[in-house]
């Protein structure tokens, strides 16, 4: 029998007790969207977050050219958009897509806010784990910002780091994207990051078994990277 799933999985709400997560889910509102339904977009005034209950949802955004840039594909129990609550951001850096019929807890942005000051431990609680949603979104905004040659470098150092084998004689990680979806979160043409790839292989910097990437030649990995 599969187990239900609960706010407990959420990073943002996993240090909560089961009393906390009851005033969590006492000022949320369940939105439903259809496939390809927009949740926000880029410049929109800042109302809330929210929690992916059911279905997939793309976070990206738009190039001067209209290409779209996807930072990250959410599952259900991921939260999104929470990093403007505690920046106090006024409207949202990013857009949202529903990927396929889906549904969403919504936390307005002042009825939270005003949870947290009737609740200090909660907030504390809530803040400290937002730090690292934090962090990964930084992270993501560095690729974006790093020349395609760098991204590329970068994305598969952090990948190997992920995986816990950054100090193995030749760290690895499992390629679990197509490559395709991996192009557009680095923000290049899928027929760039393929040739990139093929030229990392031919100066065996890295090689390629079935899903798993090898790197080869760490020193070399990170000059590319500029680190």
């Amino acid at each position: 029998m599969e187990q239900k799933r609960t706010l407990h999985e959420v990073p943002l709400f996993a240090r909560l007790s089961p009393t906390e997560l009851k005033l969590i889910t006492g000022v949320s509102k369940v939105r439903r969207y259809k496939k390809d339904q927009i949740i926000y977009l880029e410049g929109e005034p800042f109302s809330g977050f929210y929690v992916l209950t059911a279905g997939s949802v793309k976070i990206y955004r738009l190039k001067g050219d209209g290409r779209e840039v996807v930072l990250s594909n959410l599952d259900p129990y991921r939260s999104f958009a929470e990093s403007y609550l505690f920046s106090g951001s006024r409207f949202y850096a990013s857009c949202a897509q529903a990927v396929e019929d889906s549904s969403a807890l919504f936390f307005q942005s002042a009825e939270f806010a005003a949870l947290m000051g009737r609740n200090p431990a909660l907030a504390i609680r809530i803040s400290e784990a937002s730090a690292t949603t934090l962090m990964d979104i930084d992270r993501a905004l560095d690729l974006l910002a790093s020349g395609a040659e760098a991204r590329v470098a970068k994305y598969l150092l952090n990948e190997i780091e992920l995986n816990n084998s950054i100090r193995m004689p030749e760290p690895f990680f499992t390629l679990l994207v197509r490559k395709k979806d991996l192009a557009s979160h680095l923000g290049i043409a899928n027929e760039t990051l393929s040739r990139m790839l093929r030229k990392l292989k031919d100066d065996k910097i890295i090689r390629e078994v079935s899903r798993k990437v090898f790197v080869t030649d760490l020193k070399r990995l990170r000059e590319l990277s500029g680190e």
